[in-house]
């Protein structure tokens, strides 16, 4: 999806049948005189029965047998209820089912109907977002995050030249946010859920405020707005009633691995500042976003799903890479601050093995261990730490030590 129309169109963006007597009405010409003389004595049956035996011998094969069942299907219900039936039982039902309609069965589907949540006006939209957001736990700064999203939200379905479409956007963003700060103080849900829930919250907005600052390069915004696209599926998938607990945990897992990715992301003097550092996380995102799009759909192919599947669990793997480990292990010789290991350990997993983890040791919080390495010469790393300092980072790949 272009980010660059789609950036400020973003949250604009944000009987069975009856069974018939065919037998009486068949047989209808041949009873009439035998039912008058039966009809009145049904005891006297008896000894007809025993009159009958002979003839029935003959018409055993095709009457014998078809005579006794209507004779006894006509008996209960002679005149008056044979002909009501054929007629009338058409009737009944009806009348029956207007009877049962308006208790339960008819109006069950009616309410169903009304209580879809698109029916809400945007005055309930606000009051039931808003009570969530003063009731979560965020801090002053989170929750004024996600109340400019809302009011963002609000402007386009309150905007008479917003299409059907852009207000459905919109309505699905304010009901994405409402659920996860539902979620975020739901006693039902364990403390580690209701944590990732309320950073999806501030996730998703802060990706949606990113994807339509037109202060930013549309490459920026289009960046955004495919993490707010992927935080999304990710708060989607988790929220899905038919969600196994196999699913639970993938996506859980992949909602903290970028959620952490986009809070570096977006940290002041944090982004990557060089052109090429840029392109290269911003392919990553993007290729992270298709995988995870490829495995939400239902539609795609069991082959498409593994592939997507496994381009996932490589990038959610990258911090058990061998190099990576050994990177820690100097970094952690050098006395690195644990602000330092933690942003190493969060953009490795957001953009990979190597340049995730050297995008990390850009951070500030690094700075004064890869100055430090720098200086030790006696260090196998000395080069790669030097290459950080004084080039753009996605160049330096090739100073990792062998």
């Amino acid at each position: 999806m272009a980010a660059p129309a789609a950036a400020p169109a973003q949250v604009q963006t944000v009987a069975s049948g009856l069974n018939e007597p065919v037998p009486p009405p068949g047989e209808g010409e041949p009873v009439p005189p035998p039912p008058a003389e039966e009809v009145p004595p049904p005891a006297e049956e008896v000894p007809p029965p025993a009159e009958e035996v002979p003839p029935p011998a003959e018409e055993v094969p095709p009457p014998a047998e078809e005579v006794p069942p209507p004779a006894e299907e006509e008996v209960p219900p002679p005149a008056e209820e044979e002909a009501p039936p054929p007629g009338e039982e058409e009737a009944p039902p009806p009348a029956e089912g207007e009877a049962e309609v308006p208790p339960g069965a008819g109006e069950e589907a009616p309410p169903a109907e009304n209580g879809v949540p698109p029916a809400q006006t945007p005055d309930e939209i606000k009051k039931q977002v808003e009570t969530s957001i003063n009731g979560s736990s965020l801090s002053a700064a989170d929750k004024a995050k996600v109340q400019k999203s809302l009011d963002d939200v609000l402007k386009v379905l309150n905007d008479g030249a917003a299409t059907a479409e852009q207000k459905a956007e919109a309505t699905a963003i304010a009901k994405g946010l409402g659920e996860a700060l539902r979620l975020s103080k739901d006693p039902g849900t364990s403390t580690a859920d209701q944590e990732r829930y309320a950073k999806l919250a501030v996730g998703l907005s802060e990706a949606l405020q990113k994807a339509n600052d037109p202060s930013l390069p549309i490459d920026e915004q289009d960046a955004y707005y495919e993490v707010f696209l992927d935080l999304n599926d990710i708060l989607a998938g988790l929220t899905a009633e038919n969600l196994t607990p196999a699913d639970k945990i993938y996506y859980s897992k992949w909602a903290d691995l970028l959620l952490g990715g986009l809070l570096a992301v977006q940290q002041p003097g944090t982004a990557p500042t060089e052109p090429e550092d840029k392109k290269k996380v911003q392919e990553q995102l993007k290729k992270n976003s298709a995988a995870l799009k490829t495995y939400q759909n239902p539609e795609a192919s069991e082959e498409e799903r593994a592939a997507a599947k496994q381009t996932l669990d490589e990038q959610a793997a990258a911090t058990t890479n061998d190099k990576y480990q050994e990177l820690v292990a100097e970094l952690k010789r050098l006395k690195a601050p644990q602000a330092c290991l933690d942003v190493v350990q969060n953009r490795t997993q957001q953009a990979g093995w190597p340049d995730g983890s050297l995008w990390g040791l850009t951070d500030k919080s690094c700075a004064a261990t890869v100055k430090a390495g720098a200086a030790d010469t006696n260090s196998e790393w000395n080069d790669l730490f030097t290459c950080v300092t004084t080039q753009a980072f996605s160049t330096c790949t090739a100073r990792i030590p062998e």
